[in-house]
């Protein structure tokens, strides 16, 4: 017989875009960095807002904001970009603020509701925590990088 194991936990980063919360694995997180410099990239997509120096690497930027159809913000935020080890590159997300490093069992992670998940690209979307009286959207950045490529490429040939 197996033993008793305590519920599998796993740590997130969590983030805020606007007043909702998501978490990032923290096992995909390389470093969070305040704002920097940001060179546009002429003719990259909306979301993208271009590139920046991080040790002498090149770190595409994505605006999360823009890449989930959100405004701008509309109260001061304590910007952050969470850079992540992506399979070609080192890539950073824009965020309003990181909030903490948590750790969410499995036990408290649902997954998206029905009607909510044909409105979002729940692709990415790995399921709900709810912790407290919090509900932490938890996502999947590679999944998000690779819905952005292809979104751009043009419809894919079987």
């Amino acid at each position: 017989m197996m033993p008793m194991v305590e519920s599998e936990s796993k740590q997130y980063v969590v983030f805020k875009l606007g007043r909702e919360e998501y978490g990032f694995d923290v096992s995909t997180v390389r470093e969070i960095q305040s704002m920097d410099q940001i060179t546009a990239v002429h003719g990259s997509v909306g979301y993208v807002e271009g590139v920046m120096n991080l040790r002498g690497k090149l770190v595409t930027i994505i605006d999360m904001r823009k890449r989930f159809g959100m405004g701008p913000p509309t109260e001061k935020t304590e910007t952050k970009i969470v850079v992540i080890d992506a399979p070609d590159a080192p890539v950073g997300f824009i965020v309003d603020e990181v909030t903490e490093v948590i750790h969410i069992s499995k036990d408290s992670v649902e997954d998206v509701p029905t009607p909510i998940a044909s409105k979002i690209e729940s692709e990415y979307v790995l399921g709900i925590a709810k912790r407290d009286d919090r509900l932490i959207t938890l996502v999947d950045p590679i999944k998000i990088l690779d819905l952005s490529v292809g979104s751009e490429a043009g419809p894919r040939r079987s």
